[in-house]
């Protein structure tokens, strides 16, 4: 068909060719290029200053939009409408490339091509946009004066209103505006306050004049017309001053007893806030350290408000009360050691529990308990309470029965007993304790004494951390101000009886046991099995008065609501109660068996 029809089947246009379709170019791609230009040849990039004050001066970085099919002139045409100071310059100018590195790098030549800069050149050296180029003239160095802000170089930036002059100025230059408006407008202060001083010397020099006028009084050295001075002088001398007599207002120094520092303590509570903390029976004393260290949304000053796990009782103070008499136990006997004389206990040398932050926590929980109606922490030993009271270890006494390390203390009866043949042996142990005198059996008073220091003075960082906890309250400028009214908050004391007011209490408790310095106050009561929560608040809230009486005597008491008619709690409460008395477990696990086959 083809060759049939030939003019049916032919690609080409008919007609002569005359000439070629008219195809127009397309325009290229277009990438961005930061250039700097500089004011003259250097070798290194500048730094900040450097780069503000050529900014201020018209120089500077500018961000430019370069075509892939830009020649040289256009290239030219594009920098000297973004620079208007490029055209001052008649000596030429080369583009340059910074080296890799941070801070000021060093500058390389970029050597034009045959045509000039071209885009592809530009493109490849600048890496598609990502490195800076820096414009530097070859013969000519431009001055960098800072520029007007409506000059030409700033017309594209954009700009904000000086609030002092109230001109628009570009943001890149604005702070170095502001900074010159301020000092136009301290030198124009600077000149009103001069013309003000002058009118005051004016001033002052006319009272001078008028002063000359007066006389002044010898007593009250206050000026008077010569014509009354004699008047008033016959009677100033009989007046007298407001200021004598004069008592301090410090709420602090007016304490007259122990009670009256319990209720200024208690009034310090933040009572609009609270300090809820969710503790466990079976570890009070860790879960109870690690609540109060966590909570940081509140401080312990607020109303402490406290939750048992796997108990359905609301805090309306009871469980509070019972949280602090338990956890001040565990404090006692994880955080402190007692002495062979019974007479207190001193900070147990535990450098884990120091870096914890244990003795400051315990601090706190020992201020709580006294602003909060918990039992007062009255068991440590006199000079503890001593160094509490004023922070300084020059002013404390300490003697061999203040020595609870066990082993400390064995040492010293060592020595006591050594003789000449024998005390060698303790050299290691004596040395350990910083002793670097002669070993020998006529320094033994010497070194028993760096003994009895090195046991107690390695205590003090212990000692600090509690001060600290303890000022929560200011507890110990309260201490430092009254140290005999607040030593029987902290010290034990020597009376081992039970006080008179057990007998006349109102309270009428079931049971109360009383065991070396330590009171169980044990109530009985049958409530229904809804109204278990509620009994045991009654119960408590009942013996709350009894219980805080007896604590000012240097008691550890302990109150304990048995609810008769709720299982076996009966049974677990008295199981505590008799471990916590010191019965052996063999009998506790037999009275145990009886009281489960008796219920």
């Amino acid at each position: 068909m083809a060759r049939s029809f030939p003019g049916f089947f032919r690609k080409e246009a008919r007609g002569k060719k005359r000439f070629a379709p008219y195809t127009p170019t397309q325009p290229g791609k277009s990438f961005l290029v930061n250039f700097f230009f500089l004011e003259k040849q250097r070798e290194k990039t500048p730094n900040g200053e450097e780069e503000l004050q050529l900014i201020l001066a018209g120089l500077g970085k500018r961000s430019l939009i370069l075509n892939e099919n830009i020649t040289h002139s256009e290239f030219s045409d594009l920098l000297l409408s973004t620079y208007p100071r490029l055209a001052n310059i008649f000596g030429g100018w080369l583009l340059h490339k910074s080296t890799g590195g941070g801070g000021q790098r060093r500058l390389a030549v970029i050597p034009p091509d045959l045509n000039g800069y071209t885009s592809q050149q530009l493109k490849a050296v600048s890496g598609n946009g990502k490195y800076t180029m820096y414009i530097a003239p070859l013969q000519e160095e431009l001055d960098t004066v800072p520029l007007p802000p409506e000059a030409k170089e700033f017309e594209k930036m954009p700009k904000a209103q000086c609030t002092t002059c109230k001109k628009m100025v570009p943001l890149q230059i604005l702070p170095g505006h502001i900074k010159e408006c301020k000092k136009q407008l301290v030198d124009l202060c600077d000149s009103a306050e001069e013309e003000s001083c002058k009118e005051e010397d004016e001033c002052s020099a006319a009272l001078c004049y008028e002063k000359s006028k007066t006389a002044e009084c010898p007593v009250c050295s206050n000026a008077f017309h010569p014509e009354i001075i004699e008047f008033h002088a016959a009677s100033c001398g009989s007046r007298t001053s407001d200021g004598d007599g004069h008592e301090s207002s410090d709420p602090i120094s007016t304490f007259q007893s122990s009670e009256d520092i319990l209720n200024w303590i208690s009034y310090q509570v933040d009572e609009t806030n609270t300090f809820s903390i969710c503790v466990s029976r079976t570890d009070l004393y860790n879960r109870g350290m690690q609540q109060w260290q966590r909570q940081k949304k509140t401080s312990p000053k607020c109303r402490l408000k406290v939750t048992f796990f796997v108990e359905a009782g609301i805090d309306t103070g009871a469980l509070t009360k019972d949280f602090l008499t338990e956890m001040l136990v565990e404090i006692e006997k994880r955080l402190f050691v007692e002495g062979p004389d019974k007479k207190g206990k001193n900070p147990i040398y535990c450098l884990n529990s120091l870096d914890c932050n244990y003795f400051r926590t315990a601090g706190e929980v020992m201020a709580a308990s006294l602003a909060q109606g918990g039992p007062c922490p009255n068991f440590l030993r006199e000079w503890c309470f001593k160094y509490l009271c004023s922070g300084d270890s020059d002013s404390i006494q300490v003697s061999a029965s203040d020595v609870t390390d066990l082993e400390l203390s064995q040492l010293i009866v060592k020595i006591n007993s050594a003789s000449d043949d024998n005390i060698s042996d303790l050299i290691g142990d004596i040395v350990t304790c910083g002793y670097t005198g002669i070993v020998s059996v006529d320094k033994r008073d010497s070194i028993i004494r760096a003994v009895i220091l090195h046991s107690t003075m390695r205590l003090i960082p212990m000692l600090d951390q509690l001060r600290k906890g303890l000022q929560l309250y200011e507890l110990p400028k309260i201490m430092k101000t009254h140290q005999d009214l607040c030593q029987p908050l902290f010290v034990t004391g020597e009376d081992n009886k039970v006080h008179s007011c057990l007998n006349h209490s109102n309270a009428r408790p079931e049971f109360v046991v009383n065991l070396e310095k330590s009171l169980y106050i044990l109530g009985l009561t049958v409530p229904w099995e809804a109204d278990v929560g509620e009994a045991y608040e009654w119960k408590s809230q009942k013996c709350i008065e009894l219980a805080a009486e007896a604590e000012l005597y240097g008691w550890h008491t302990r109150v304990l609501p048995a609810e008769v008619g709720c299982g076996e709690f009966l049974v677990i409460l008295t199981t505590r109660l008799l471990k916590d008395v010191g019965i052996r477990s063999k009998k506790v696990q037999i009275l145990h068996r009886d009281c489960n086959n008796t219920s």
